[in-house]
């Protein structure tokens, strides 16, 4: 048993010898489970990169769901686990939002459940928004004006690229808030579900484009950082983790048991299933213990 489990035990039965049940504020404060786990079979010649594509997933999330199978060269038949399973994040239910550090985005303009859309954000040194926002204006078939930053680092590129296949916001634009960053499609699948953007917000551009056509101009907008999440799936409670892309969440198990605190849920789960769950960051809910009210 590492240092840290006796630990949080102490700290679990403090908190039940306390009665401790702080019910943060919301509407929800526990997340419901919601999709189904799905499995695929590798083809002859696939890459998990093509598995990715072709059930519109990220390739991060992907991956980090199947640490046993090689990325580049899978063996055909192999199975695959899909992450089509999810915790709702915390966030208001409303329009749109977006987990920045898990690269997915939630569509709730038609009630719940949301649709989810993989994505991908902005890398370490140009890490992608985060706070309250509204959908500004919107461009068919934008032209890429390259900011300076960027030409500074690759000069070979000109000053606009237009719109077709060489254009890297794809299809759609839709402008977050009156930033300079955008929620757009692509011209390299390859790309989604990785840190591979300037800051933006990527989508595949089939995806992008349905989500155009059904988000108008001043819809709210959340990105929020939520390396983990908790959840309920009947009388289970769950975990989902994901990996602290930006450093912003150093220590994500105090981060989980201050949450299951707040829920008054310390002393129903056990710890070092927790402790593993977020080391392990495979983007999936896991049951970690049962509701107090099930016993």
């Amino acid at each position: 048993m590492c240092i840290l489990v006796p630990l949080l035990l102490a700290l679990a039965a403090t908190a039940a010898a306390r009665g401790h049940r702080t019910k943060p504020a919301g509407p929800e404060p526990l997340r419901p489970v919601l999709g189904q786990p799905s499995k695929d079979l590798i083809e002859a010649d696939d890459t998990l990169l093509d598995v990715a594509y072709r059930h519109r997933l990220g390739f991060d999330a992907l991956a980090r769901l199947n640490p046993g199978i090689n990325v580049w060269i899978p063996d055909p038949g192999e199975v695959v686990e899909l992450p089509t399973q999810y915790i709702l994040p915390d966030g208001d239910p409303k329009g749109v939002v977006i987990n920045v550090p898990e690269m997915r985005l939630y569509d709730f303009t038609r009630g719940t459940p949301p649709e989810l859309f993989a994505i991908a954000i902005g890398d370490e040194e140009d890490p992608s928004l985060y706070g309250k926002f509204k959908v500004g204006p919107k461009r068919k078939d934008p032209a890429w004006h390259v900011p300076a930053s960027i030409r500074a680092e690759k000069p070979e590129l000109p000053a606009m690229v237009p719109a077709g296949e060489d254009n890297p916001l794809g299809t759609r634009w839709m402008t977050i808030d009156n930033t300079s960053y955008g929620v757009h499609g692509t011209n390299n699948n390859w790309s989604i579900g990785r840190t591979a953007t300037h800051g933006c917000i990527r989508l595949y551009n089939d995806q992008m484009e349905r989500l155009y056509e059904r988000i108008p101009t001043g819809t709210p907008l959340l990105l929020e950082y939520q390396p983990v999440k908790v959840g309920r799936l009947n009388n289970g409670i769950y975990v989902e983790a994901h990996p602290d892309i930006y450093g912003r969440v150093p220590d994500r198990t105090a981060y989980a048991l201050h949450r299951l605190g707040e829920l008054g849920l310390l002393s129903s789960v056990d710890l070092p299933t927790v402790e593993r769950v977020i080391g392990e960051a495979r983007g999936a809910p896991v049951r970690v213990g049962t509701l107090p009210d099930a016993h």
